[in-house]
């Protein structure tokens, strides 16, 4: 069977290229999102990319490097990457944590195929630019900004018919000589029209390109097939560590205000999404940025497409008891998202959240009454003004929302790591917030995550916390929160058990790894961190056990492969 020829592969990079040899002790740094410690899951911009250029006759395939890595240990990106013929690689360095993997998934492809220009972008991207051409020879172009697809489709017309790469908006890319050149940043769309069906993309990029893994978001996708709806670009928020911040977005990424995608396009996705998994639906965003009359539009569009699954949404701030009852109207299942970061009001304001104890509970007890399935409630250790004391005193709080609402409220906790982020409000003001920043340029923040003890790895320490303390806070908080979770019932003994011997047994290679390294006989010393990095492999097995308490049900079939086949077909 003959494929198609991608005119462009978009490689996404697992945060450490090299992690199936280095010694990494698993820690709490990515508990509270779907992907694991290696950060696999690969933005859904990647998606969007593909659908538009697509759409101009480039022709574009999306591979998963991270994830495959991960499925196989014997997979070699070398001798898979040396098969691929096309005119251009993309690799995403949207989040800070890849940059150790995007350079050297650079690296390699320019290794492999020197004639073949090498481009990166994202967030991460956008922000050390400069560092990256001045620095790094295998990157040949940036494209900055958070929205790229038109600028991508200019510069791989360039590159494929010798187009003058100065009109390219949004690109970062070097003379002949080595002179770093910054064309305008002036690509900031105020609308997303553009932006098509990726889910369609996805689906049928697996079949035109013979590789049905592209569609693995994250590893365990295929039990598990989480979707996600884009509802907009940019925050009206200001959370002070956040670099997808309002500040952060009009400092960093030119955006000035927040752009909504319409109603019936979210609506639209929704239908498709359920056309082929029963599988929750995470709508990014809180709709209500947009204002109560854009939220209840959304909701009233997606009544209409009829879902069975489980719609996830966001909350930024609490919402009055009116918005629940339109929830309850809308969605037969829906299901709920906050991040009040800390009980302690006075740390919530300082971290740019401003509202009350007694918003956050009405805004429960509203939710609940409505129908909603499971709200989840996140906090965080490493904020300003945050003691370890105060820590143990928002697994109190925890404690007492688990026993006035029951199991239906989940409370989670994990730490700010492993950077706080560059561009966030916090970083720039660093002294005003009492952080102090360890790191400066990308390669510090690229040694920072080949180091084995995520302590190290850890970009900041404020003035009420070392990094230590932080380790230490986040072990005792997530060990006491899993025996009151185990206590009221919220999950089960075997889970409770499961859990507290994975994080205790991570603290005693964590204490193991810092006694071996002190070790002055090289000798022992090595033979020390060769029974480390057996026992942190053995640790790595249990990483999916706190992403079961992220988990929303599925209604039915994971996948409904005929109608697959049938929106393949028919592109729809």
């Amino acid at each position: 069977m003959i494929f198609a020829k991608p005119d462009l592969v978009l490689l996404h990079p697992p945060s450490v290229y090299d992690f199936r040899e280095l010694l990494t002790i698993p820690g709490p740094i990515s508990d509270l999102i779907p992907s694991g410690p290696f950060f696999e899951m690969y933005p859904i911009g990647f998606s969007y990319l593909g659908e538009y250029l697509e759409r101009s006759g480039i022709n574009v395939r999306v591979v998963n490097l991270a994830n495959r890595m991960l499925e196989k240990r014997g997979f070699d990106p070398a001798r898979f990457l040396s098969r691929l013929r096309p005119r251009a690689f993309g690799i995403d360095l949207h989040w800070l944590p890849h940059c150790h993997g995007a350079i050297e998934v650079a690296r390699l492809c320019k290794r492999l195929h020197p004639e073949v220009p090498v481009i990166m972008g994202g967030y991460s991207a956008t922000i050390f630019s400069r560092e990256i051409l001045e620095n790094h020879p295998e990157v040949d172009f940036v494209l900055r900004g958070d929205s790229t697809e038109e600028p991508l489709r200019q510069l791989m017309e360039a590159i494929m018919g010798g187009g003058d790469l100065s009109r390219v908006q949004n690109l970062s890319w070097r003379r002949p000589g080595g002179e770093v050149v910054e064309n305008p940043l002036d690509h900031v769309p105020a609308s997303l029209d553009h932006l098509g069906n990726n889910y369609i993309y996805m689906l049928r990029s697996a079949f035109k390109y013979g590789d049905v893994r592209a569609l693995l978001a994250f590893r365990g996708w295929w039990d598990y097939p989480l979707t996600a709806v884009l509802t907009c670009r940019g925050c009206t928020r200001n959370c002070t560590f956040c670099g997808g911040s309002s500040y952060s977005m009009r400092g960093c990424f030119g955006r000035e205000r927040v752009v909504f995608r319409s109603p019936e396009r979210i609506a639209r996705d929704v239908e498709i999404i359920c056309r082929f998994t029963s599988a929750p639906i995470f709508i990014i965003g809180d709709l209500r940025q947009g204002g109560d009359d854009y939220a209840t539009q959304v909701l009233e569009a997606v009544s209409h497409v009829a879902p069975r699954n489980h719609i996830v949404l966001e909350l930024f701030e609490p919402a009055p008891r009116s918005y629940f009852d339109r929830l309850a109207s809308c969605l037969p299942l829906f299901d709920l998202e906050i991040s009040p970061e800390s009980h302690d009001e006075e740390i919530r304001h300082a971290g740019g959240k401003r509202y009350s104890n007694e918003d956050l509970e009405n805004n429960i007890s509203w939710a609940l009454d409505a129908g909603c399935k499971k709200f989840d409630v996140f906090f965080m250790i490493g904020l300003p003004g945050q003691t370890p004391q105060s820590v143990m005193e928002t697994v109190e709080y925890c404690g007492y929302l688990l026993k006035s609402y029951g199991p239906l409220v989940n409370p989670l906790m994990g730490p700010l790591a492993p950077f706080l982020d560059p561009g966030s409000l916090a970083h720039d003001r660093r002294e005003t917030f009492g952080y102090r920043v360890r790191f400066h340029t990308l390669e510090e923040y690229r040694r920072a995550m080949t180091q084995p003890h995520w302590r190290d790895m850890l970009s900041y320490e404020t003035e009420w916390m070392s990094r230590q303390d932080i380790v230490d806070a986040t072990y005792a908080a997530l060990l006491e929160l899993n025996r009151i979770k185990g206590t009221v019932g919220l999950v089960s003994p075997r889970h409770q058990e499961r859990m507290d011997r994975m994080l205790r047994d991570s603290v005693a290679l964590l204490k193991h790894l810092d006694d071996s390294a002190a070790i002055e006989e090289a000798e022992i010393r090595e033979r020390e961190l060769a029974k480390i990095r057996e026992e942190a492999l053995l640790l790595l097995d249990s990483s999916a056990l706190p992403k079961e308490e992220l988990t929303w049900p599925l209604t039915g079939r994971r996948f409904y492969f005929w109608n697959i086949l049938r929106m393949v077909r028919s592109g729809i």
